[in-house]
């Protein structure tokens, strides 16, 4: 056996992308945990979570709270952004870097200090629809809350 050959049957494995895809959707899932008996949790298999508000609904529909998927990346959706922008407010440039679109970052591994600051916005989008309390928006409310106004 030549030198190389031994050097690659004795060098550790790297992960695939695969497994880093399921090691970022488990440290993602992992931060919602905590969470699962507040909210309904509509959707929870490998590579898709989906959870919606038990209290908050828009016109007379479950308000989504948080979401993660895996295609080519594992996207975690965290949609109290929408109704409380100022939640990123502080938010570090690199968590900030992840970000595609408003309320969405996207993650290829884990990131463990990313997932640490991330659960803190996630935890304070929780506090904060508690104190909305039980409530069914209508479309009015929603445009103030999202700061559009007709």
């Amino acid at each position: 056996m030549s030198a190389n050959a031994r050097r690659a049957s004795t060098a550790p494995s790297a992960k695939t992308k695969k497994d880093e895809f399921e090691s970022a959707f488990r440290g993602l899932r992992k931060m919602l945990k905590p969470y699962d008996k507040k909210l309904w949790v509509t959707k929870d298999a490998p590579g898709n979570y989906m959870s919606e508000s038990k209290s908050i609904r828009y016109q007379g529909k479950p308000v989504m709270f948080a979401g993660i998927t895996s295609k080519s990346y594992v996207a975690f959706h965290l949609f109290p952004v929408y109704v409380f922008p100022n939640l990123l407010d502080g938010v570090s440039p690199e968590l900030k870097k992840r970000m595609q679109g408003k309320t969405c970052w996207n993650f290829k591994k884990a990131e463990e200090p990313l997932f640490t600051e991330l659960g803190r916005v996630v935890e304070e989008s929780f506090r904060r629809f508690e104190e909305m309390g039980e409530r069914d928006l209508s479309r009015e409310d929603a445009q103030r809350l999202w700061g559009k106004n007709k």
